[in-house]
């Protein structure tokens, strides 16, 4: 048994290395993936059996309790009193109740489930909805109590399970993984700056190194844009420069005190 847990739990690992939102919608989707045969199978069945049971218990429980209420209505009756108290009417609209809907349960659950492919493309779609949804409320909602639950799973899982019991150090994976994985994003999704509105019309100059005395090897106006190579530096006078790339392909150094992002 500890076996087959150390097993899921190396299944956690890949799922770690994942940014936090992907990492809760794919964790989402796969367990309501996982539910679906026991909402479809298991839970019917379960609900059939104990349809019959309570059918059954209701039904011994309420006829020594109906015979001790005719007695009694019989006794009233010689009494000359023909009135039903409400108690008895009430409890009598009570027992009629569970057997008609531990009935009607039973019929219904012994039914084959129909469409059963439509309901599985319901069931993926109803997956597909709730990994978009619940990593946005989680990550925007950050003292929710549903996050905070999360949070201490995430952290049980990742630290107790992984690090402790099976002696892998996830942390330092972790670093690597999602800087690499923000390396690419820059490269497929580049950010582009151009000149705030203060230097749109004086322009700005690109130079070869990150600094005010260095060459100037292009020069930018107006809405001429820039792209950002992921790559910053600051001098000795405390000015954040960045590397950029032209439209023509000239790479250089530009102040951050002159561009804004697009």
């Amino acid at each position: 048994m500890e076996t087959i847990l150390q097993q899921l739990y190396w299944l956690w690992v890949p799922l770690a290395l994942l940014p936090i939102w992907l990492r809760i919608a794919i964790f989402t989707f796969i367990m309501i993936i996982l539910m679906r045969p026991i909402l479809f199978h298991l839970a019917p069945r379960l609900i059939h059996w104990g349809s019959i049971l309570l059918h059954k218990a209701v039904y011994y429980f309420s006829y020594p309790v109906m015979v001790l209420f005719h007695r009694m209505l019989t006794k009233r009756r010689n009494q000359g009193d023909y009135s039903i108290p409400s108690w008895i009417e009430g409890t009598e609209e009570i027992f009629a109740f569970l057997l008609t809907t531990s009935s009607k349960t039973e019929t219904i659950t012994k039914k084959r489930t129909r469409n059963k492919a439509k309901w599985k493309r319901t069931f993926r779609l109803v997956g597909f909805v709730l990994a978009i949804l619940l990593p946005l409320a989680i990550i925007n909602n950050p003292t929710s109590s549903y996050s905070r639950t999360w949070d201490r799973f995430d952290k049980w899982m990742t630290e107790e399970k992984v690090q402790n019991d099976l002696g892998f150090d996830i942390k330092n994976y972790q670093g690597t993984f999602l800087a690499k994985v923000d390396e690419v994003s820059a490269k497929v999704n580049p950010k582009e700056y151009t000149l705030t509105d203060q230097y749109k019309t004086s322009g700005g100059n690109i130079r070869a190194n990150p600094t005010l005395d260095a060459k100037i090897v292009a020069a930018i106006i107006k809405d001429d844009t820039v792209t950002y190579l992921d790559e910053q530096k600051t001098d000795n006078s405390g000015i954040t420069w960045l590397k950029v790339e032209t439209k023509t392909g000239k790479t250089g150094w530009i102040s951050g005190r002159i561009v804004q992002e697009k």
